[in-house]
């Protein structure tokens, strides 16, 4: 029989002490950053989606995300990583045992193939000594019986993020479809030869964030030839 990972010894002591305290609602997804894996998910996540600790990843949670809300889910978790890259990381001493960073919610796909409605929060679950998240944990709450409109509501709790969004948006409405600054690094990684992995561990973003800024790049790259630098097949099949 083999072992599950919420009785796996190399389990971040961190997810398994927020594990503790769950609700039957509640599961939690821990995530390694520089070995891009799940590191651990508590048993309720076995009982709420029907997928047990072994079968479960990222891009399990992914796939699972309902096709109308992943566009939405993917975008809001972009705008997330962007701000708080931008704005750092309090100090260590500063930070609180699990702050709650980034929260959406968002239909996802049990085994059964039923849908429930989940609120996700993302924070960050252990920092490296010089203040790197090293893993991050995904809280998940289902929150099928209390609401039932199929919206995306996503918030991030810092009081200057509203006003970032305000301000971006103003400044893309400006620019058009200009290649943002994250944008131009990926390209410069993906130039120099780096895999989509090796940009996400370096850069502190998931692998599906590098895969979603890869089709952005090469969509506006596409559209404004004539602004941006020229669109060569090579470079076409390296951003597909």
């Amino acid at each position: 029989m083999s072992t599950t990972l919420e009785t796996d010894t190399t389990a971040p002591p961190e997810a398994l002490r927020l594990a503790s305290c769950l609700l039957p609602s509640q599961f939690l997804v821990a995530f390694d950053l520089w070995e891009q894996r799940c590191c651990y998910a508590s048993p309720q996540a076995e009982t709420l989606l029907g997928y047990s600790s072994e079968q479960m990843s990222l891009a399990l949670l992914y796939d699972a995300i309902h096709p109308d809300d992943l566009p939405l889910v993917t975008r809001a978790s972009e705008l997330a990583m962007e701000f708080m890259q931008l704005t750092g990381q309090p100090a260590a001493a500063a930070r609180p045992p699990f702050p709650i960073g980034f929260s959406i919610d968002y239909r996802l796909r049990c085994r059964n193939g039923h849908y429930r409605r989940v609120l996700r929060h993302n924070f960050v679950l252990a920092h490296s000594e010089t203040g790197h998240p090293l893993i991050t944990g995904s809280l998940f709450t289902d929150i099928t019986g209390h609401k039932t409109s199929s919206d995306v509501r996503f918030s991030l709790d810092h009081p200057d993020f509203a006003q970032w969004l305000r301000t971006r948006k103003g400044e893309r409405e400006r620019t058009g479809d200009e290649l943002s600054i994250r944008e131009q690094e990926i390209l410069a990684r993906m130039l120099a030869g780096e895999t989509t992995a090796a940009i996400a561990d370096s850069l502190f973003i998931s692998y599906f964030t590098v895969k979603t800024h890869r089709r952005n790049i090469l969509r506006k790259m596409k559209a404004n030839g004539s602004r941006l630098a020229p669109l060569d097949a090579d470079l076409a099949q390296l951003l597909a």
